[in-house]
Formats: structure tokens, sequence, C-alpha cells
């Protein structure tokens, strides 16, 4: 009778080779839009540790579908369209949480009012004024004018991010531009 021996299992070359190939594609990925990705949150949440959050969410839900993006082409829409999903799932989740209060003193819990260093080389970037005029615009229009302004990216490509048809996109684009135009009035930016 054969004692069955301890087998080790040593993973196929060809195997090993595509896990090392996904993981240099997923690295480029992360490399070459990390920054843009957290940019384009922070501008729709305005928040840097939520925008940080949600970038981290972005790229782990990327990278579990990895394998599902066939179109290189289509790579910065597909990343895109994840970072906007998750962005507008935080954004709701935080709307139904409320707070619960407790017998402390309400200053006991208010956060440091200073800027944190992201904040200060943000707003170095961009002013302040500008900023409060796109967090009054509705959603749907501050994404499409981030995705075109700031992202400068087409019609077509907001469309595949927004799920939108091409002359939707520019519909939506003309309303958030005058929507926008509007906000920098009232904030005394006007031309």
């Amino acid at each position: 009778m054969a004692v069955p021996g301890r087998a080790s299992w040593v993973q196929p070359a060809v195997t090993r080779r595509a896990e090392e190939d996904r993981e240099a594609r997923f690295a480029r990925l992360f490399e070459d839009y990390s920054a843009p990705i957290y940019n384009y949150v922070l501008r729709m949440v305005s928040d840097a540790d939520r925008a940080a959050d949600i970038t981290q969410d972005t790229f782990i839900k990327a990278y579990r579908k990895l394998d599902t993006v066939t179109d290189a082409a289509a790579t910065r829409s597909w990343l895109y369209r994840i970072a906007t999903n998750t962005a507008i799932d935080d954004m709701r989740r935080r709307r139904m949480v409320s707070p619960m209060r407790d017998d402390e003193p309400v200053f006991a819990n208010r956060p440091d009012p200073r800027p944190g260093p992201e904040a200060e080389v943000m707003a170095g970037t961009l002013d302040e004024r500008v900023q409060r005029a796109l967090m009054t615009l509705r959603p749907n229009h501050r994404q499409c004018l981030l995705l075109s302004d700031l992202e400068d990216m087409s019609a077509m490509q907001i469309g595949e991010v927004m799920g939108l048809s091409y002359a939707a996109v520019r519909t939506l684009l003309c309303r958030a531009r005058g929507e926008m135009r509007r906000a920098l009035a009232a904030e005394g930016l006007a031309r």
C-alpha cells in the first residue's frame, strides 16, 4: 500500500505569466489615472478624505473587473464611469445617514476648521469662488462640466461615462454652462 506523499502544486508558467501581465496592466492603469480620478472625485464631493476613499474604492472595483475591459480606447471612459457611480453611491449613502447626537457639548465634536495640506494645494490651483459655484450645480451638471472642461473629454466620451446619447450630452452641457454662469455671477465673477 502506497502512502500518499505530500505533493506540492506548482502554478503553471502560463498562468503565472498571465497574472503578472494583469498586475502590470493594473499598475499602469493606476499610475496613469489615479491623480486625474482623485481630482475629478474631489471636485464632485468637495472633501479630500472622501475623495481619497472613493478613489481607492474605484480602483478596487476596477481591479476586480479588469478582465472585462477589452478595448484599450474605452478604458478611460470605463474608469470614469466606475468613479462616477462610486461617488454618486457615496453621496446617496451620506444623505441617508444622519449623525447621532451625544450628550457632549457640540463644540467638542467639531472638526478642525483649518484646511489640510491637500486643501491648501487645491485652493492654490482652483479659486474658492469657482469651487463654491461648482458645488451649487446639480450633480449631473457638475459631472458633465468636470468631464468636459477639466478632463477634456468629448461629448461621445462623456456619453459613455454618463450613459447618455451624444445629443443629450450636448444639451446637458449647454444647460450646465448656463447654470455655472449664473452661479459664478452670484459669486461676483460675471463678465
